[in-house]
């Protein structure tokens, strides 16, 4: 079967290894430049060399033993490390957090920069230009609400009613390193 998947985060990117491990084809859409999704990592160039900014998810946790095999797998390749300021069962991408779903897209049929506003249903799922014999959308549930409206209005009102708690990040460049006997702050009140 040839499966459409808008969202190209770890959700879609590993539904997507699991149907190509079964012998579909699926084709993944995303609006992002490139992998991560909540383990985005952006580069910019400053005046003294190019800065990461790992702007999504501050490390990942295992505890799902195929998630943890899948882990342990990544530690081996090099696209994670263990980050012990967060706890013993904390990991970060290396050599940035989004080295694990860079690693997971390498060879999946991604169609990144994408932006996909609607889905159509006449005998076959229509995503963009393309068609599909299904549909997954592997999206937050506020951008699942407009996708869906028109094929399960009851499900649609449910993506409605979710929201998120939003994730606030600066993204600081300094001209060297800055001296801390730290490397996390935990903030538990309002800031």
């Amino acid at each position: 079967m040839r499966i459409g998947i808008i969202g190209a985060g770890m959700a879609g990117l590993s539904c997507a290894q699991a149907l190509r491990d079964q012998g579909h084809h699926p084709v993944l859409f995303d609006k992002g430049r490139g992998p991560g999704g909540r383990m985005s990592t952006r580069r910019i160039d400053t005046p003294l060399d190019e800065a990461a900014f790992d702007h999504g998810a501050q490390y990942l946790t295992a505890r799902d033993p195929a998630f943890v095999a899948q882990v342990d797998r990544w530690a081996q390749a090099g696209h994670v490390a263990r980050w012990s300021p967060a706890g013993p069962d904390a990991w970060v991408g290396t050599p940035a957090m989004n080295a694990p779903v860079r690693a997971m897209a390498g060879d999946l049929d991604v169609r990144w920069s994408t932006v996909i506003d609607s889905v159509s249903h006449d005998g076959e799922w229509r995503i963009g230009d393309e068609r599909f014999d299904a549909a997954i959308v592997a999206v937050p549930a506020e951008q699942v609400a407009p996708l869906i409206a028109a094929h399960d209005g009851a499900l649609a009102d449910a993506a409605r009613s979710a929201v998120s708690d939003p994730c606030w990040t600066v993204m600081a460049a300094f001209d060297g390193p800055v001296p801390l006997e730290y490397d996390r702050v935990t903030d538990l009140g309002a800031i």
